[in-house]
């Protein structure tokens, strides 16, 4: 056991079997021994999983609180400078920044990438690649990679004489693997927080359906207790279905945005009836840790998830934002597919649009979605915290003042405010077998930020392309620009027209999702070229040709920015590259 865990710390992979307790008879993790709950009392068990999860929110916050950053010194700049252009409404205003060296371009592109490879026989995931390149200080971005090493269960429970053959079950046959890519908003609390209890909270929902219990949907305080009578919810291990996973998923990113969402609004009465400390005080008052409480409420951010289901060769994205998930898929010929896992999630999406008009009166049709904005002011339509577009007037009201009494402002509730919640945390869920029946073979799955802005406050209309990745790639483009990293990571630079012509793609479906965009290689996505520079990570490829292609004089431009303007240029971004089946060089 010791040595799992070791072996798990070495490859950077967070172990979630302390954070789950396991059921009895039935595991979720081979080290769960040390707390046990009964299964004959679901109600008991939904009670325990809300309160682990009220209190992972609490310990995430605590490291929030105590968590400091520190930066690493530059390399000598070149001593160059350029000028760089930027449209506002008013105009256009030029602004002069110092060139950074070429080193210094590179080591901003590697110092955040991470790659492990996973070498345990029976898990389809073989390696994973990530990435990050900042815009704001600090990052509003966070990604998170965890593994659930679960022991024997169902299909492999050898009694007596047979423990001999559990011996010989592949280590990593009965795997969960978790990633998540996480798109902050208005400040880094929310996303910090989640970088540390979402995947918790996922592997308590999947515990309790691994026992036997169906999910209990909770929204805002309200408890929705169908699940209680549906007939798999006494059926034990037969309850592991993939709709009833999608339910346990959906619920846990409900059950953790209701929690953030909440406390704060639990934490007034303390707030209200205390006395604000003394500046000789080392304490923090009642008011201060509320504060520091309210934080992933008063942010907000967008999530994707994979969740990877060794045991029943599933694979299953949950999105709530406007993150996006491609897989590419291989056929026999050697022919690519570019899967589209997941559509974006925002005030210009046509099924997002009509979605959020039918939760609310017609009086509100044409308030609820102004500008292509969630009340003309947030860009995502789904997310984690956000809470001013989820609370009463009067909660809000409450929250506001309370921070005004330690010198601090909330964020603005958007005019009209009169049935919310006008923003969910509920994500869609895709569901796909890992081994289909085509004869296709998954090859991997990229997960990446959007980075666009959503401050509308803060308008972005650069003269040239920001960094980006959905913005400045499309699907397939990702699709073809991992593909083609697998054959060849250095090469001289490839044309946007000849890509598609040495990696063939098959023709995508006629409904494609939002936003269907030219295909590689041809009409606006016809103009320029594709670099490979040697990217040992798959995440820093794409980050790399997300910023401007083969224009390495603009690349090196855009990442010369400084200061506060950059935000209006380029967001921050993060990419997630999971690859499955065989062994990669």
């Amino acid at each position: 056991m010791i040595s799992v865990t070791r072996s798990l710390a070495r490859r950077g992979i967070r172990d979630l079997r302390p954070f789950i307790h396991r059921p009895s008879c039935v595991s979720i993790g081979r080290s769960l021994t040390t707390a046990r709950t009964s299964t004959s009392d679901p109600s008991k068990n939904f009670r325990l999983v809300g309160f682990l999860a009220v209190s992972l929110i609490f310990a995430a916050a605590g490291i929030h609180v105590w968590e400091s950053s520190t930066s690493e010194p530059s390399l000598a700049p070149s001593g160059k400078t350029f000028d760089f252009k930027i449209r506002f409404p008013a105009g256009v205003q030029t602004y002069t920044f110092p060139l950074k060296s070429d080193a210094e371009i590179e080591a901003m592109l590697h110092e955040n990438e991470t790659s492990e490879r996973i070498r345990r026989l029976g898990n389809p995931v073989i390696r994973w690649d990530r990435n990050w390149v900042g815009s704001n200080e600090p990052c509003e971005d966070r990604s998170a990679v965890d593994m659930i090493p679960r022991g024997p269960g169902a299909k492999h429970d050898h009694r007596g004489t047979g423990q001999a053959v559990a011996s010989k079950v592949e280590e990593g046959s009965r795997d969960i693997m978790m990633f998540s890519v996480l798109d902050g908003h208005a400040g880094d609390a929310t996303s910090k927080l989640l970088a540390s209890s979402l995947h918790p909270t996922i592997g308590l929902a999947l515990a309790s359906l691994q026992a036997g219990h169906g999910p209990v949907m909770r929204v805002y305080g309200l408890k929705a207790w169908s699940s209680l009578f549906h007939p798999f919810a006494w059926m034990g291990k037969a309850s592991w279905t993939p709709d009833n996973v999608i339910l346990s998923i959906q619920h846990a990113f409900l059950q953790l945005d209701e929690n953030i969402c909440q406390t704060p609004i639990r934490l007034l009465s303390s707030v209200s009836t205390s006395t604000t400390s003394s500046p000789q005080t080392t304490f923090s008052s009642p008011t201060q840790e509320f504060l520091t409480m309210a934080g992933p409420a008063d942010s907000g951010s967008c999530a994707i998830t994979t969740v990877v289901d060794a045991e029943n060769d599933d694979l299953y994205v949950a999105l709530a934002g406007d993150c996006r998930a491609v897989a590419g898929w291989q056929d026999g010929d050697g022919n690519w597919r570019c899967d589209v896992l997941t559509e974006d999630q925002m005030g210009e999406t046509p099924r997002e649009v009509e979605r959020i008009r039918s939760e609310h009166p017609a009086s509100e049709r044409d308030m609820v979605i102004r500008g292509g904005r969630v009340q003309g002011g947030l860009q995502p339509t789904r997310a984690f915290g956000d809470a001013v577009y989820k609370w009463t007037s009067q909660e809000y009201n409450a929250v506001a003042t309370a921070f005004q009494s330690e010198g601090e402002k909330a964020r603005s509730q958007r005019p009209g405010n009169l049935t919310p919640p006008y923003v969910t945390a509920k994500p869609e869920v895709t569901y796909r077998k890992i081994t289909p029946i085509n004869g296709e073979m998954l090859r991997f799955v990229i997960m990446a930020t959007d980075g666009r802005e959503s401050n509308p406050s803060q308008p972005s209309c650069p003269i040239i392309d920001g960094l980006t990745v959905w913005d400045c790639l499309t699907s397939e483009e990702a699709t073809l620009l991992v593909a083609s990293h697998i054959s060849h990571r250095t090469h001289s630079d490839i044309s946007k027209t000849d890509l598609p012509k040495l990696f063939r793609l098959l023709p995508q479906p006629k409904d494609r999702l939002y936003p269907a965009e030219d295909l590689p290689g041809s009409g606006s996505r016809s103009s320029g070229s594709w670099v490979f520079e040697d990217d040992d990570n798959a995440a820093t490829h794409l980050i790399r040709n997300s910023i401007a292609g083969a224009d390495r004089v603009r690349r090196g431009e855009l990442l010369s920015l400084t200061g506060k303007i950059t935000r209006r240029v380029r967001d921050d971004v993060t990419v997630t590259v999971v690859f499955f089946g065989e062994q990669l060089g």
